[in-house]
């Protein structure tokens, strides 16, 4: 019987590809056929006849534990409902649709492993038109020198080269090419069947952000000044893509004489707008939501937190309600377990959240104009300042009870500053921004024996206020304390950086414009983009849909920004 299971062929027979299938994964996750049998409960005869070809699964259902147990990503089952069904030899691979798994992938690194070099062929499943799978036979050799290091990106879980993956039929306009390069965590897939959509975005999380998803529809388009006119040729498939309830793109390709320009709509924003112009439907989008570092990451910050507070809405309203004890407390350090069952970034929210109004609780009583100390160092931290519902009302309401101007230092290390996507930093410039646009002086040092110390308003030498939930053991730690050595280290700290800031300058616009040089940012895009977006709005870029995000922040820092003098 062993011997039957070694001299399988996979092209034999539907059969035999799922028998050769089913061995291959299990050795490829190095089970015995007596372990496999004993997770599904069968025999270790039946598994045998599984895998030499003599006898498939009963059902679907066998088919299915097979499936699971193996985590193959449905392809038992696709080869399964392939049994009985004649192969004809004029189907061919789709083009358009075809599709390679996680799963399939991982077989060809552990094949390119493990194969011995004289082996010429490795086996890759594809799906056809009709949607059925077929193991296409690969010379090993020639895989191995056009996807240098295909094995290793697989195992690691690095991108794949383009090519190996993505052909130029399936990205006529070469905006997945361009988007996986450009933004190396951003994944791009095309699903099969394809449902209305060209391609998924699994886009990327963070530190604390857990990573969103987003369909997208790509069209050709043109500029015409400030305007992109989006071509959409199958109004039914654009009305039905809009019609999804996740988060949707409309993607405009501009062909130009250097390469493809790409232009984003936020999909519910396009409901309703699509215009019939010489018998073709259009939409309009602005010029200024072509896809870039800021565009995209506005989009990134947006959506991450976004779905997640979504996800959370209910539990997470439940949660606030059931702290509010904590509101007459003066002091207090609450763990993540006090609201079990919230993902990060509704943490995040809530100790953002209780921090803002312990300090706006605080305020009246500091004896003389307090300097606030901020932990945010990265885009991911500082973006909450721009879409968090309650962050910008927080500044504008801590501005109006100073009644006077006051200061917010950062501690960002320049190694910080180096490990930070552009993108990521493009958003932390911004946070700041809009701190300058309301009369908060931002004081920055890059001394990293700051970076320990906790958020807290200061009024020097007499009293301090403790409000904490950025990069914390918990949710967050408050106080209110005159203690003289806590008060001290605070106050040394914040005249230090007053007095040695990185951005010292006389105006708002030379400390932004100090800041985006230590950011490594150009300052005259940051002008002329802002000021674009700032014109456009970014509700068409991308909608929130949770009640706790909005994108107010982000207009308010892109026109302040886009007012500013380009030149030195």
């Amino acid at each position: 019987m062993g011997q039957q299971a070694n001299l399988l062929m996979a092209d034999h027979s539907p059969q035999h590809r799922l028998g050769y299938m089913i061995r291959e994964l299990r050795e490829a996750r190095n089970l015995s056929m007596r372990q496999l049998a004993a997770q599904l409960f069968v025999s270790h005869a039946k598994v045998q006849r599984w895998e030499n070809g003599s006898r498939p699964p009963k059902c679907l259902g066998e088919a299915e534990q097979i499936d699971r147990a193996l985590g193959a990503d449905g392809l038992v089952t696709d080869l399964w409902r392939g049994i009985g069904q004649a192969a004809s030899g004029r189907r061919r691979v789709s083009d358009s649709a075809s599709h390679v798994s996680d799963t399939a992938l991982g077989l060809v690194a552990a094949g390119l492993q493990t194969a011995p070099s004289n082996s010429e062929e490795i086996f890759l499943p594809a799906r056809l038109d009709d949607g059925t799978v077929v193991l296409v036979a690969l010379d090993r050799r020639a895989l191995l020198r056009a996807g240098a290091g295909i094995g290793t990106a697989v195992v690691s879980g690095s991108s794949l080269p383009a090519a190996a993956v993505v052909s130029a039929s399936q990205d006529p306009f070469g905006f997945a090419g361009m988007a996986s390069e450009r933004w190396s965590g951003l994944r791009l897939s095309r699903p099969v069947p394809d449902v209305g959509v060209d391609w998924q975005a699994l886009v990327p999380g963070g530190r604390s952000m857990l990573g969103s998803q987003l369909s997208l529809q790509v069209h050709p388009a043109r500029l015409e000044g400030e305007r992109v006119i989006v071509s959409l040729p199958d109004q039914r498939r654009v009305e039905e893509f809009l019609a999804r309830p996740n988060r949707s793109l409309l993607v405009g390709a501009v062909d130009t004489q250097e390469a493809s320009r790409f232009f984003v709509l936020d999909g519910r924003g396009t409901r309703g707008r699509l215009v019939k112009s010489g018998g073709v439907y259009e939409v309009v989008a602005p010029a200024a939501y072509e896809l870039d570092d800021l565009t995209y990451g506005v989009l990134w910050a947006v959506s991450n937190y976004d779905d997640a507070l979504q996800a959370d809405d209910q539990a997470l309203a439940e949660a606030r309600s059931g702290l509010k004890a904590y509101e007459r407390l003066s002091a207090s350090a609450v763990s993540r377990e006090a609201a079990p069952g919230l993902n990060t970034v509704a943490h995040m929210w809530l100790g953002s959240d209780f921090c803002a109004r312990h300090i706006l609780r605080a305020l009246p009583g500091l004896p003389k104009l307090p300097a606030f100390w901020t932990r945010e160092q990265r885009g991911e931290e500082a973006s909450a300042w721009l879409v968090f519902d309650h962050k910008y009302p927080y500044l504008q309401e801590t501005t109006k009870a100073l009644g006077s101007t006051s200061t917010r230092a950062f501690c960002i290390p320049e190694g910080v500053v180096r490990s930070s996507p552009r993108h990521e930093r493009i958003l932390l410039f911004l946070a700041v921004a809009l701190m300058e646009s309301l009369g908060i002086h931002a004081q920055f040092t890059a001394d990293p024996s700051y970076e320990a110390v906790e958020g807290f308003v200061v009024a020097p030498d007499r009293e301090a206020v403790i409000a904490n939930w950025v990069r914390g053991d918990g949710m967050w730690h408050v106080d209110v304390t005159a203690r003289s050595s806590v008060v001290r280290d605070f106050t040394t700290a914040a005249q230090e950086v007053n007095a040695h800031s990185i951005t010292s300058a006389p105006t708002a616009a030379a400390r932004l414009r100090s800041l985006a040089q230590y950011l490594d940012l150009p300052w005259a895009w940051l002008i002329r983009r802002c000021a674009q977006l700032a014109r456009a709005g970014s509700s068409g870029l991308v909608r929130p849909r949770s009640r706790l995000v909005s994108a107010a922040g982000i207009d308010a820092a892109c026109s302040y920004v886009g007012a500013l003098p380009a030149d030195r």
